[in-house]
């Protein structure tokens, strides 16, 4: 007598960002049933951020295990529709002609995405369920029920907590408490749109992005501007860019329940801050924090969290994490965003594994436990290298990006005629 075959697993998955959507993408390859949960509405009310780095071992899985009718990964190029390389560039105010950096070439691939195109890439032929907030979460032996604000539920075989750094799926495996802490960084975020000589010398900077700094200041004073271009204009004239001013601040709450003074700030108490606090910089370095408008600032400011979890608060069961529910990080170093799409590529191998091998009891405990195991050692090892970051600006051997050490790179202006497509 033989034994009848397991019907497929059902995955609830919380959050449709892009590790959500990811893992989404591969449960829908390998025929595994979902349905992904969005507590937003489909309305674009909420920006989905700015542009992302795509490199290495994400980018690598992305082109060999997404669906093919998806198209390829480079139509969400930050660049389109200019034919220009992406670049990313450091700067050190101490030698403003000089910049260090890496460029993508047949050597190095990556991608510089918007952040929106690459959800909208990632979103084809996925049906989101949105205006979802989650309350709840209950396990009850094989299924696991999520309970949510408009008084709805939905239960299944496994559920996904891939919401970001306020993961409410965290809390619940941590039986109410919480890791995440405030990191001992100010931020300050501005956006705007150049055109003309404003956007040609924002190219000239860099392609992408850059990071300017002054490695004369002990880490207790340091202050960065991170520039980056956000998209193009369909014409090519025209480019959206955003800065944020990040600084260390060892003063920083311990508690993530306490505010910081540029979580309350107005606009113009977050302008004059960044204007004072760069005005030592070279005025082509800091032609960013100049030219955004007042109503181009983001009020009130965000203080950035942190998540690092250890292995045992994990247990191994039908309830995972992904993304920056498992690891958040400060924004350096583009890994924030790569881990968390390895981790999507990983659990949906797993996913498929447990369907294939009808696993349960032990067997599944086994593959749920390695993957956390493989996701807290990756997680770890990225918040190490990116948490560090501005204290290690002072030596220039540390500037790594794309999984590179920075070389210099000669200056060259870039004219916007000879680069539309």
């Amino acid at each position: 007598m033989t034994t009848p075959k397991m019907s497929s697993p059902h995955v609830l998955i919380i959050g449709a960002g892009m590790s959500g959507l990811t893992l989404a993408q591969q449960l829908k390859k390998n025929n595994i049933s979902f349905t992904v949960f969005e507590r937003d509405l489909n309305d674009d009310s909420r920006g989905q951020g700015w542009a992302l780095s795509l490199f290495g071992e994400a980018l690598d899985l992305m082109r060999a295990l997404m669906p093919s009718e998806l198209g390829p990964v480079e139509r969400t190029s930050a660049l389109f529709p200019l034919e220009l390389p992406p670049q990313f560039a450091f700067y050190d105010i101490t030698r403003p002609d000089f910049r260090v950096g890496v460029v993508v070439d047949d050597t190095l691939k990556a991608v510089r995405a918007n952040r929106r195109r690459l959800r909208d890439w990632l979103m084809q032929n996925i049906d989101v369920k949105f205006n979802k907030r989650l309350l709840r979460v209950e396990e009850h032996g094989d299924k696991v029920t999520a309970y949510f604000e408009d008084g709805t539920s939905a239960t299944g075989d496994f559920l996904v907590g891939a919401e970001g750094t306020r993961s409410v799926v965290r809390k619940h495996l941590l039986q109410g408490q919480d890791v995440m802490k405030p990191l001992p960084v100010g931020s300050i975020f501005g956006e705007t749109s150049l055109s003309d000589d404003d956007f040609s010398q924002q190219l000239t900077l860099s392609h992408s992005n850059y990071i300017v700094m002054d490695s004369r200041l002990p880490p207790d004073q340091q202050a960065v501007i991170f520039g980056a271009l956000n998209r193009v204009s369909p014409d090519g004239k025209t480019g959206y860019y955003y800065y944020i001013l990040l600084w260390v601040d060892h003063q920083a709450p311990t508690d993530a329940g306490e505010k910081r003074w540029f979580e309350s700030a107005s606009k113009e108490q977050l302008a004059a801050f960044a204007r004072e606090k760069t005005k030592g910089f070279p005025d082509n370095l800091r032609s960013l924090v100049d030219r955004i408008p007042i109503e181009g600032y983001n009020a009130p400011g965000f203080q950035l969290q942190g998540v690092e979890l250890e292995l045992e608060q994990l247990p191994a069961g039908r309830v995972l994490l992904i993304g920056d529910a498992a690891h958040s990080m400060a924004p350096f170093r583009a890994l924030a965003a790569n881990t968390a799409f390895v981790d999507a590529f990983k659990l949906g191998e797993v996913l498929t594994r447990a369907r294939d091998m009808q696993a349960s009891g032990e067997t599944l405990k086994d593959l749920v436990s390695a993957f956390n195991v493989d996701m807290i050692t990756r997680g770890k090892a990225a918040i190490k290298a990116s948490n560090s970051v501005l204290e290690a600006y002072g030596e220039e051997t540390k500037f790594v990006t794309f999984g590179r050490e920075a070389r210099p790179i000669p200056l060259k202006t870039v004219v916007l005629s000879d680069h539309r497509i």
